[in-house]
């Protein structure tokens, strides 16, 4: 409709899409021109006829980006603006009929439940843009808003992510966090914690309002699956969030989140823009910064914040600006907290770090040896025993820190000072001895002390000395008189004063007699006899002298105990000096009966450690530690299984004799031997003796390894923890070799009673692959693992919690860890691979009984396996049973996967035939089954970005799919149709094996993960279990119910589904031409104004004229 003086609707709708910068010019001529109109209906369905063009487009064009946004920007110019009561009395109020905007409004909601999810999420997209173009005094009719409520919390419930995700932007202006019942965070926190993709995650998190309510929610997305996901909760807790708004246990948690993520985006997030951001708010004053991390609970944490900090300032700048230390390069001890000594600490071993230029900084920080000494000495004479005060205690706590930063920054001195050297060995010594230094000092110390003296040898005496003067202290011993001594010494004096009074008396008779010779002695002699009655008066009646006396209680055994685990783990040489020895049989085994829980914990260290070095000891006290892993308290327990462990990874099971075991004279003089040549390690290899000893030596290490494994099922997190690490350890090291174990293994990683065991499934999940590619032998375990596993999981009554577990999800691991592919040795692949053997086992089971559970599982397996198809005796055996097992299978789904089955081998076979009829290259033998000649593509792999897995496109057909003639013959049903694709992830997090559509909290930073996508594309996101990436790996779940999109479904959000495939981009970008949609017929105008609820597949040509 042209206007008087404007241009018509169509060179609007074709300018518009030009670009942005006349949208405004534009939208004020299109104004004009409505203002002018009589009859604005037929305006508007002109304008309609031209906007339903841009709804049915789901392709993110810019030429529709760009037409919406000018309609948004229209419709916007005729919102109500909030005005004062004069100029409301002015100007007329518009009616609803006259308003644009409302009317737009109106048709949007009319066709928000389209079948087309194109059309949903346009008009998804464009609410969002009409709110967002709505400036703030702008205001809308309640009967509006609620409309707008209702159909946008329908559309948050899309089974499309894209359309959920418009509708999150949509309503984000609707919120009310004042409101504890808004439906809009109501819906915002479901989606969060529930929705399957991470864009409509990301979506929430972006537009959520922060309260008291949310913020759990936006905290808890910080250690989601999706590493965007997490970068985008940590952005807007930057920006949203005061650092004050959070507990001192969250900014630690997110600091320790952040800092250690696996993913280098999240970490930037993190340091770069969280941290930096509370460090704004304290205008750059790190120690306040620190004063909100409580660094004396969270010192890792704080250490991690201090490196990001340090690394993005100038050394110069950070020297400058470090203003505590006096003119003797220490801080005063007015000024010497917890926040400073850590921040001194770090700042020193930053510049210590930098090398050179870092030294030359350093001697502005530090003094010499001797004054920092002294310096050190003086604190830690002030510190205090521990006080049952709670003020007191806190403090106390408060100084050991301090003390333990001290203590790390003598490694940052310069030793080459002999006089500063010895200093610091006689501060160390005396500290050591000091009855009120703590045992948390002792490491410290012991460590320094090393340093000093690095000789094993001193180390031991010196250290057996420091000992004995903490447990033997010198001390003053007070004794009482006897009362025949106190006689005696009461005669004595009575003796003294009458030799005294007779001295005196002749005296004066000599000075009478003037015989000053003779008064001359006796004078001498009275100052003798009063100076020996004084001594007598001055004598107490209690005798003192010093003597060495024992000490026993548990802070001194602790200290000492604590003293020697450190010295014993210092220790480089093997064997037991006598010193050592008479240590041990004095200190430590007694210790292991102490009352005392924490004194027999580090005993039990102790023997653990002593034994590393001597296998013999080690030998004589394995029952011993076994019985203490069975029957003391759990911490104790844990110190027992974690030597026993490193005695079995040391020294193999062979090394120990249990009592049953009756070793041959042989035996025992080969292993006393080598015992005395120092031997530091026990070959794993036969020895001689008799059969019946060799068969004894298996039922002792069967019996050790019987105890522990019985402990996998213990109650205790921590106990279960250490032997599931322990036998990962043996198995890796192979010193055993289980498959049974292994099985045990792999159930305990899947079993959803350990989901909450976060450093068992980081374990475990680093475990497994790492251990199945290490070695053909070790495929082999995996491969007699197989079988029991999942019998164990197809036979789990349904009150089990294995009866949760996904088979699939397992029997996908399984054949990923068997595959030959992915051995790290290089070497060639040989003839015969896992696969191979585990194909036929698997045949002769389905075999066995087709009615088993779990038979379609196996049948399913099958396809998955890469055989060797240039051996031909594999093949044909597997045609000949995989007839037997066509022919016998009855259930529907197994008996498809068993013809796909069959029809590979057939293929394999006839190209075997090929290749032994013609002389051709065998470079390709070893491709894997079901590959089409000439392709390389994987078994049941379909080219293309978002087929699905054996979905028929073009040559990319389904695995063993007939080239030719045959191709496409072979109709879908309905469940394979819906299978999920998944993409091949390497080194992600190994994520819960527990089933479960709500993404799980990632837990571990280091760990490997495979990412779920299912859906159009690569949006669907679904939390799976533990996965490992790997070259060929194809993993796959069982797909949720169909749900095609019809004229009754419109919402499913509960199970998402499988898109269709999206088509190919073209190379170019393209612009709707509206005039070439206007060139069509009235009638085709007619037809698509009618018919727009149903989805249009083909439009009208799109222009890429950038000059039209």
């Amino acid at each position: 409709m042209p206007s008087k003086k404007g241009k018509t609707l169509s060179e609007v709708f074709e300018d518009c899409q030009k670009g942005i910068h006349n949208h405004a010019k534009l939208t004020t001529a299109l104004r004009t021109t409505y203002d002018e109109l009589d009859d604005k209906t037929a305006f508007h369905q002109e304008f309609l006829g031209f906007f339903k063009h841009a709804l049915i487009i789901f392709k993110r064009e810019p030429a529709v980006e760009r037409t919406l946004d000018f309609v948004a920007k229209f419709a916007a110019s005729f919102a109500i603006v909030e005005k004062s009561a004069d100029e409301a009395e002015e100007e007329p109020a518009e009616s609803p009929a006259d308003n644009f905007m409302v009317f737009l409004f109106s048709f949007l909601f009319q066709h928000h439940n389209a079948r087309d999810r194109a059309v949903r999420f346009r008009v998804c997209q464009m609410i969002n843009k009409l709110l967002v173009n709505l400036g703030d005094e702008a205001q809308i009719d309640e009967d509006l808003f609620e409309q707008i409520y209702d159909c946008m919390l329908i559309r948050l419930h899309d089974k499309f992510p894209a359309v959920r995700t418009q509708a999150v932007t949509a309503v984000a202006r609707l919120q009310d966090p004042t409101d504890a019942d808004c439906p809009v965070i109501a819906a915002y926190l479901h989606l969060i914690e529930h929705d399957v993709n991470y864009e409509v995650r990301r979506a929430v998190l972006s537009n959520l309002s922060m309260s008291t309510r949310t913020l759990p929610k936006i905290l808890d997305r910080t250690r989601d699956v999706k590493d965007s996901v997490r970068k985008t909760a940590f952005l807007v807790l930057a920006e949203k969030v005061h650092i004050k708004a959070l507990t001192i246990a969250q900014r630690v948690q997110l600091l320790q989140d952040g800092l250690t993520d696996r993913s280098d985006t999240v970490k930037d997030a993190c340091s770069g823009k969280l941290l930096q951001a509370w460090l704004r708010i304290f205008d750059g004053n790190v120690l306040d910064l620190l004063a909100c991390l409580d660094v004396e609970n969270s010192c890792k944490t704080a250490e991690l914040a201090l490196d990001v900090v340090l690394r993005k300032a100038q050394s110069q700048e950070l020297v400058d600006n470090f203003d505590l230390l006096d003119e003797t390069y220490v801080i005063p001890a007015d000024k010497l907290t917890c926040e400073s000594a850590l921040y001194w600490q770090c700042l020193c071993s930053f510049l210590k770090a930098q090398g050179a230029d870092g030294e030359m900084l350093l001697d502005r920080m530090l003094p010499n040896v001797t004054i920092f000494s002294n310096y050190i000495r003086s604190f830690l004479e002030k510190l205090k025993p521990t006080a049952l005060n709670e003020t007191e205690v806190e403090e106390t706590l408060k100084q050991e820190f301090v003390a333990q930063q001290l203590l790390q920054l003598c490694g940052i001195l310069d030793l080459s000072d002999e006089v500063g050297r010895k200093h610091l060995d006689v501060m160390i010594r005396d500290m050591l001895i000091a009855p009120h230094i703590p045992s948390s000092l002792v490491p410290r110390l012991v460590t320094h002390f090393t340093t000093l003296h690095p000789g094993d040898e001193e180390q031991v005496n010196l250290t057996a000395e420091i000992i004995a003067d903490v447990r033997e202290p010198i001390s003053v011993l007070e004794t009482s008189l006897t009362e025949g001594e106190k006689r005696k010494k009461e005669l004595k004096l009575a003796s003294v004063r009458v030799e005294l009074n007779q001295a005196r008396d002749a005296l004066e008779d000599c000075v009478n007699m003037e015989d000053f010779s003779r008064a001359a002695e006796l004078k001498n002699l009275v100052t003798e006899l009063e100076a020996s009655k004084h001594s007598l008066l001055e004598e107490s009646s209690i005798s003192i002298r010093e003597v060495r006396l024992e000490k026993s209680d548990p802070g001194t055994l602790v200290k000492c105990l604590t003293i020697a685990s450190e010295i014993l783990q210092r220790l480089t040489s093997k064997g037991l000096s006598p010193t050592l020895q008479t240590l041990i049989d004095t200190l430590v085994l007694p210790g292991i009966q102490n009352t005392d829980p924490s004194v027999r914990n580090m005993a039990v260290k102790c023997v653990g450690l002593a034994s590393q070095l001597s296998r013999d000891f080690a030998h004589r006290h394995l029952l011993l530690l076994m019985q203490i892993s069975q029957v003391d308290q759990e911490t104790i327990q844990v110190t027992a299984l974690q030597s026993i462990f490193d005695l079995l990874h040391t020294f193999g099971l062979d090394a120990f004799k249990i009592a049953t075991s009756a070793p041959s004279v042989g035996d025992g003089d080969s292993r006393a031997s080598a015992e005395d040549q120092g031997d530091d390690e026990v070959e794993e290899q036969g020895v001689d003796g008799g059969t019946a000893g060799l068969q004894q030596d298996k039922s002792a290490a069967s019996s050790v390894l019987a105890i522990l494994t019985g402990l996998l099922d213990s109650e205790s997190v921590d106990v279960r923890t250490v032997v599931a690490e322990g036998m990962a350890k043996l198995l890796l090291s192979g010193r055993v070799t289980s498959p049974k174990l292994l099985s045990r293994l792999l159930l305990l990683w899947y079993n959803p009673t350990t989901e909450e065991d976060l450093h068992l499934r980081h374990c475990l999940g680093t475990f497994f692959p790492v251990f199945a590619f290490a070695a053909r032998a070790n495929q082999d375990c995996v491969e007699e693992a197989f079988l029991p596993t999942l019998d164990t999981l197809f036979n789990a009554p349904t009150t089990s919690p294995l009866a949760q577990v996904n088979e699939n999800n397992v029997a996908e691991l399984l054949v990923h860890l068997t595959d030959q592919r992915n051995l790290r040795q290089e070497t060639a692949l040989q003839e015969s691979s896992v696969h191979d053997s585990l194909s036929l086992k698997l045949c002769n089971k389905i075999l066995g009984d087709m009615e088993a559970p779990g038979v379609r599982v196996l049948c399913k397996v099958l396809n998955m396996l890469h055989l060797s198809t240039s051996n031909a005796n594999i093949v044909k055996d597997l045609s000949v049973l995989a007839e037997q097992m066509v022919e016998k299978a009855e259930e529907k789904m197994a008996k498809k996967y068993l013809e796909k089955f069959r029809q590979n081998l057939q293929e394999c076979s006839a190209k075997l035939d090929n290749d032994a009829t013609e002389p051709q290259s065998h470079e390709g033998d070893n491709r894997e089954m079901g590959q089409a000649s000439g392709d390389n593509r994987e078994m049941g792999q379909v080219s293309g970005d978002n087929g699905e897995m054996g979905q028929a496109s073009g040559d990319n057909g389904e695995m063993g799919q007939a080239s030719g003639a045959e191709e496409g013959t072979e109709t879908q049903t309905t469940e394979e149709a819906n299978v999920n694709k998944t993409l091949d992830q390497q080194g992600q997090d190994v994520t819960s094996p527990v089933v479960d559509r709500v993404p799980p909290i990632n837990g571990s930073p280091t760990v490997l993960t495979v990412n779920r996508t299912v859906g159009d594309g690569a949006d669907e996101e679904a939390a799976q279990p533990p996965r490992t990436g790997g070259r060929g790996q194809r993993s796959r779940r069982k797909p949720p119910a169909v749900t095609q999109e019809d004229d009754t479904e419109n919402s499913v959000f509960e199970s998402p589904v499988v898109q269709p495939r999206r088509p190919k981009r073209s190379g170019k970008r393209a612009k709707v031409k509206m005039a070439a949609l206007l060139s069509d017929s009235e009638s085709e105008t007619e037809k698509t104004r009618a018919g727009f609820g149903r989805t249009r597949n083909v439009l009208a040509p799109i222009n890429t004229d950038e000059s039209t």
